[in-house]
C-alpha cells in the first residue's frame, strides 16, 4: 500500500501523465495533476473532502476512465488509486492478521488491475466505484473457493509408457498457446499485448516510455498478467 502510494506522489505531479490526461475529456482540461483528475471522481480523503464529495458525482468521469483504461495504461493506474481505499479494506477483511493482510493486498490489487480493464461499464453503467469493488472481492475471494468446492476429480489417464515420447515444444510455441488460452478464458487485449511484448524481449523501461507509465507501473502490471496467466495455466493443466 504504502509503495503504490508513492508510486502514486509521483506519479500524480508528473508532466508527461498531467498532459496526458488533459486530453481525456472536457472534465479534464483544466487539472493541474492527477490528485485533480482523482478529485472529479469521488474519491476524498480528509472528513472536510467526504463531506463535499457527496456533492459530486463521480460516475461521468469514472465512466469515461473506465472506457479508457481497456487501452490506457494511466486511465487504469488512476482508476485503481481511486479504489485502493475499498482494497485494502477488502483485505484486512477477507485476512487472518496484520501480515496476511499484505500477501491478500498483493494478490487484490493483481485481480483489481484485471477487473479494471474489463469492467463491461456499458451494461452496468452506474453506481461503478462500487460495482468495481463488489467484482474485484468476488474475484479475489469469492470464486475460489467457488470453483474448489464444485471441483470434481477426474479418474487418471491411461498412458503407453512404451510409447515414443513427444516432441519438444519450444518456450515461444508455449508462450503462444497459453496467451491463446488466457484470450478464450476473457484475458484483456492489452494484457495479452503486453505478455506477447515481453515475450519478444521488450524491456519493462521501453515498455513503460511507450505508455507514458513509470517503469514501476509496468512492473506491476507485468507481475498481474503473470498471475492472471498462472490461474489460466492452473485450470487448464
Amino acid at each position: 500500500m504504502v509503495r503504490l502510494q508513492r508510486e502514486w506522489d509521483r506519479l500524480s505531479r508528473s508532466p508527461r501523465s498531467v498532459r496526458r490526461a488533459r486530453t481525456w475529456g472536457w472534465q479534464f482540461q483544466y487539472i493541474e495533476s492527477l490528485d485533480d483528475a482523482l478529485a472529479l471522481t469521488g474519491y476524498s480523503r480528509s472528513a472536510s473532502e467526504r463531506a463535499s464529495a457527496r456533492l459530486v458525482d463521480g460516475d461521468e468521469a469514472l465512466g469515461q476512465l473506465v472506457h479508457l483504461a481497456r487501452h490506457d495504461e494511466l486511465a487504469a493506474r488512476l482508476l485503481l488509486q481511486r479504489l485502493l481505499p475499498g482494497i485494502a479494506a477488502a483485505a484486512r477483511k477477507h485476512s487472518g492478521g496484520s501480515r496476511r493482510v499484505n500477501d491478500a493486498l498483493d494478490e487484490v490489487v493483481a485481480i483489481a488491475w484485471t477487473v479494471i480493464r474489463t469492467f463491461p461499464v456499458e451494461r452496468r453503467p452506474r453506481f461503478l466505484a462500487a460495482n468495481l469493488l463488489r467484482d474485484i472481492e468476488y474475484r479475489a475471494f469469492v470464486q475460489p473457493w467457488r470453483r474448489m468446492a464444485t471441483f470434481v476429480p477426474q479418474p487418471s489417464h491411461s498412458f503407453d509408457l512404451a510409447a515414443s515420447p513427444p516432441p519438444p515444444v519450444s518456450a515461444t510455441d508455449e508462450l503462444a498457446e497459453l496467451l491463446d488460452l488466457a484470450e478464450q478464458s476473457g484475458l484483456a487485449h492489452a494484457d495479452l499485448e503486453l505478455a506477447r511484448r515481453l515475450g519478444a524481449g521488450e524491456s519493462t523501461a521501453e515498455l513503460a516510455s511507450a505508455c507514458c507509465v513509470t517503469d514501476r507501473t509496468i512492473r506491476n502490471r507485468r507481475d498481474t498478467v503473470t498471475y492472471r496467466l498462472r490461474q489460466v495455466a492452473l485450470v487448464c493443466a
